[in-house]
């Protein structure tokens, strides 16, 4: 799923000691933050699904960088193949900027806005240039010792006007124990022709700057039966 995605991308969080003891997110790659200035990160995803279209397979790849002050600029390709009675693939590329602000030491929002071009990988044919809108809110917390986050989007998103869509998305995420972290997150995406919410659970482990990961993947709206596995790389740089 198209918004689903961007999340996946930013959710992968890093988790340090602080000096007093205490362990602390430092950084946090959720959506409601920004890469610090210099830092850049890439996040690979490749998943198979199969229901009701039949199989489809899907590829991303996102890159984000930080510029300081908040200031970070984010891109996207990801393309999708559906195989059934009819043969389907689709391409799509995005590019925005982003700005965050923090609400205190465990707390920040953002903003952010993007062009679209290509074509939308949900619902019927949406091609051509258009724009996102997107908001998020996230916070990290302390239970047991152990480090996590929650963030929360929604974006507006429009190639024209039969082509707009709602998106929402809620990730959560834990360091269970050493580099392994469990993620767990649904979002849906609504509007012309585009009619789906999905629930994800991940387990992803640190191999120093590489963060491997693999997942389940499966529609619940009820409008139609979609599952699958899904396999995801990140490398901060």
């Amino acid at each position: 799923m198209v918004g689903g995605r961007r999340a996946q991308a930013r959710f992968i969080i890093a988790l340090t000691g602080a000096a007093s003891g205490a362990a602390s997110l430092s950084p946090a790659h959720a959506s409601a933050w920004t890469q610090a200035a210099g830092d850049k990160q890439w996040f690979g995803n490749v998943s198979r699904e199969t229901g009701d279209y039949g199989q489809t397979w899907r590829a991303d790849d996102y890159v984000e960088m930080g510029f300081g002050g908040g200031w970070g600029a984010t891109a996207k390709i990801e393309s999708a193949i559906r195989i059934a009675n009819q043969y389907d693939d689709k391409s799509g590329l995005q590019v925005g900027l982003v700005k965050s602000f923090a609400l205190s030491a465990r707390a920040s929002i953002s903003l952010s806005a993007s062009a679209l071009a290509g074509e939308d990988l949900e619902g019927p044919d949406c091609q051509g240039g258009g724009y996102e809108s997107r908001a998020a809110l996230g916070t990290s917390y302390n239970v047991f010792g152990r480090e996590g986050f929650v963030n929360v989007e929604t974006a507006r998103r429009t190639r024209g006007s039969l082509c707009d869509r709602t998106l929402a998305e809620a990730t959560a995420g834990i360091d269970v124990v050493g580099g392994l972290k469990l993620l767990a997150k649904a979002y849906s995406e609504d509007g012309d022709g585009a009619h789906s919410t999905k629930a994800e659970a991940s387990l992803l482990y640190d191999f120093g700057p590489v963060s491997l990961g693999l997942g389940w993947r499966q529609e619940v709206s009820g409008h139609f039966e979609e599952k699958g596995w899904v396999l995801s790389a990140l490398r901060k740089f």
